[in-house]
């Protein structure tokens, strides 16, 4: 990707988490990111908050920004500007989008038709199941899964495109060199490897601050056709998405639930106000209309057979639990290749991880 000026000034300005509302009214008032730069040292420098002028301080210099850049790309990490031709198109219809992109797997993910489904951190078994059962027959039929890989039904959400073979999109509230939660480190290498993309507006190192979740949401909503809120109480991040999808143009889906408990409350209130009630995953193909058939050959392959890696991990296990160097020399499989393989094979109930780090068949 090549590096022009003006891209390595909007990479100086995400390094701070300066956010794309305040970019671009500095981008209004200097005409380009080099001219926030020049400014930058001067009387007509922006007013900046201590940390990140502490940040932008750091790394005005090109030199500082050349070892970020060689960082980004020892992680393999993709920085998408909004002028790409990858850059998300449904992205860019929104009113604040972001003006760079973290990204990690394939991003072709986002030329198929996408879903959104969020909910309670703290689902019950019934929306567990719900968001596991619909991310899955979605995923089947080739709709990418969007999601906030939080606890909960975010993570339910993953793990049924993952099982059905299909494709899951991750919008952190971090940098992606920080996985949140800590235990869905697995699901965010499966969704990586397996076709599936993670992506973030902040730097690679952010930490997950409480306040990056709410802004998250914008584009969880953002880059899908449709978000189905599966529980959750009245005032939650999953009402934040459906506020954003709702001022974004997007469709909004509802599960109903039992009437009563807290986690109906956020579904029951925005089916009261028009949202689409949804028993199943038809229900939303249906209402979106959307056009899937090039996309199923891909679904059906991927689900087809085990790839020979995973069979080697099959065969190695059968002789009996394995620590994770053991599993490496019966295979002759890289660690980081099994952490993968493993990570997906745990997800999709094949193998089990205990204490020792050993690992068995299921």
């Amino acid at each position: 990707m090549p590096w022009s000026e003006e891209r390595m000034r909007l990479l100086w300005l995400s390094a701070a988490e300066i956010t794309a509302d305040r970019v671009q009214r500095l981008l209004e008032k200097y005409t380009a990111a080099q001219g926030i730069w020049d400014a930058f040292q001067g009387a007509q420098s922006p007013n900046f908050k201590d940390g990140s002028r502490a940040v932008l301080e750091r790394l005005h210099s090109l030199a500082a920004l050349e070892d970020l850049i060689a960082k980004l790309d020892k992680k393999r990490i993709r920085c998408l500007f909004r002028d790409d031709e990858e850059y998300p198109e449904l992205l860019q219809s929104i009113n604040d989008p972001p003006y760079l992109l973290y990204c990690a797997g394939d991003l072709s993910a986002f030329r198929r038709p996408v879903v959104a489904v969020v909910g309670t951190r703290d689902p019950s078994r019934y929306g567990r199941e719900m968001a596991l059962s619909v991310a899955r027959e979605l995923a089947e039929v080739g709709v990418c899964i969007v999601s906030g890989m939080a606890r909960g039904i975010d993570s339910c959400a993953h793990e049924g495109a993952l099982k059905a073979g299909g494709v899951t999109a991750a919008v952190l509230g971090s940098g992606l060199n920080v996985c949140y939660p800590p235990e869905n480190r697995s699901v965010l290498r499966a969704i990586v490897a397996k076709e599936g993309v993670a992506v973030s507006e902040y730097p690679l190192d952010a930490e997950p601050h409480t306040y990056h979740f709410p802004h998250r949401n914008r584009l969880i909503s953002g880059l899908s056709h449709g978000v189905f809120f599966v529980e959750g109480k009245r005032q939650s991040g999953g009402m934040l998405t459906v506020a954003s999808a709702l001022a974004q143009g997007r469709e909004v889906f509802a599960a109903p639930g039992q009437i009563g408990t807290i986690g109906s409350e956020g579904p029951h209130a925005i089916i009261r106000e028009g949202a689409r009630m949804v028993t199943c995953a038809k229900d939303i193909l249906d209402d979106l209309s959307l056009d899937l058939e090039r996309f199923r050959p891909a679904v059906e392959t991927a689900e087809a057979a085990p790839s020979p890696g995973r069979q080697s991990i099959v065969e190695a296990l059968r002789r009996g639990p394995l620590t994770l160097d053991e599993l490496s020399k019966a295979t002759g499989c890289s660690a980081q290749f099994l952490l993968t393989e493993l990570g997906v094979m745990e997800i999709m109930g094949q193998v089990r991880k205990e204490k020792g780090n050993l690992f068995f068949l299921a």
